[in-house]
C-alpha cells in the first residue's frame, strides 16, 4: 500500500501537480516543501486549485529554476478549515488567500536581504464594491515580512485595477486590541507585465538604526531610515502569494476574476 502511494505521488509530481492534492485538510498543509524549504500552505479556494508547482519553461524565471509557484486567488469561493471554529476561520473574517508561510525565521537587528520574482497575467479587476478611504483600493497583499502571530512589518499591497503597488510599514502591532495603527504607506510603482524582480534590504529595528531599501528590476525605488518594527517575541517569517484581508474578501465583486500569480527565485540571506 505504501509503495502504491509513493508511486502515485511521484507520478503526480512528474506531471507538475502539487503534493497538496494528497493533504487531508482541504485548505491547510503545514509541511509543504518548495525548493528544499518548508512552508505552511493555505488557500481559501482549496489547496488543489489554489497552490501548485509549475514546471513549464514559460513560467520559470531562469534556467536554474526548479519551477515557479502558481497561486490562484479565487475571490468568490471560501472553503472552511475543518480545524477552525468561529472567528478563527478565514471565511468568517472576510479573508481570501492562497499563500505560503516560511518555517525559516529571521531575527531583528540583522542586515537582511529578501528576494522574490513575481509575475501576474492580466485579469481585468473590478476592485471592491465599497471603498471607504483612498487606501482601500490597495487590498491585495502579495508579499509579507511578518512576525509570527502579529501584523506584518513590511508588506507589498497591490491595487489589482491599476497594478500599482503600495509599500506598507507597520511600526506598531495594531493587531492587539486597543492599539491604533501607525503605518507608513508609500506608492512605490507598478507591477509590470512579465517578471518583476524585487529585492528588499532591511534591518528590522525598534530604533533609528533601522532601514529599508526596495529594488525593482535592479532599480532602487524606495529608501527609508529609522524605526522599522515594534517589539515582538517571535522571529520574522515571509509570506508569498496573494492575500485579501479582513472583510475586503466579502466586498469583492461577484464577477471578480480569479487572479493568478507566479513566484520564483524566493530567497532570504543575512548580509554582513
Amino acid at each position: 500500500m505504501k509503495r502504491l502511494m509513493l508511486t502515485t505521488l511521484l507520478f503526480a509530481l512528474s506531471l507538475g501537480l502539487s503534493p497538496l492534492i494528497f493533504a487531508d485538510n482541504p485548505v491547510w498543509d503545514s509541511n509543504y516543501v518548495y525548493n528544499k524549504k518548508v512552508y505552511d500552505a493555505t488557500s481559501t479556494g482549496g489547496l488543489k486549485k489554489g497552490i501548485r508547482l509549475n514546471k513549464a519553461r514559460v513560467h520559470k524565471r531562469s534556467r536554474k529554476s526548479k519551477g515557479s509557484m502558481r497561486f490562484a486567488l479565487i475571490p468568490n469561493k471560501c472553503i472552511r478549515n475543518p480545524t477552525k471554529d468561529g472567528l478563527d476561520d478565514d471565511c468568517d473574517r472576510g479573508i481570501r488567500r492562497s499563500q505560503l508561510r516560511s518555517h525559516a525565521s529571521y531575527k531583528k537587528n540583522k542586515n537582511l536581504e529578501f528576494r522574490f520574482s513575481v509575475k501576474k497575467p492580466y485579469r481585468k479587476s473590478k476592485g471592491l464594491t465599497k471603498i471607504t478611504n483612498s487606501l482601500d483600493k490597495y487590498f491585495m497583499t502579495i508579499y509579507e515580512i511578518k512576525p509570527k502571530d502579529a501584523v506584518p512589518v513590511i508588506y507589498f499591497v497591490l491595487d489589482p485595477v491599476t497594478n500599482k503597488i503600495l509599500l506598507r510599514q507597520s511600526l506598531v502591532n495594531h493587531g492587539v486590541a486597543g492599539v491604533e495603527p501607525n503605518d507608513i504607506n508609500t506608492v512605490i510603482g507598478k507591477l509590470k507585465s512579465g517578471w518583476n524582480d524585487f529585492k528588499v534590504k532591511t534591518k528590522l529595528s525598534t530604533n533609528k538604526k533601522g532601514y529599508v531599501k526596495v529594488y525593482q528590476n535592479n532599480k532602487l525605488i524606495y529608501s527609508y531610515k529609522g524605526k522599522t518594527t515594534y517589539p515582538y517575541k517571535n522571529d520574522t517569517r515571509i509570506w508569498i502569494g496573494a492575500y485579501v484581508c479582513c472583510g475586503f474578501g466579502d466586498l469583492l465583486h461577484k464577477k471578480e476574476p480569479t487572479h493568478l500569480f507566479f513566484y520564483d527565485m524566493v530567497k532570504v540571506r543575512v548580509l554582513k
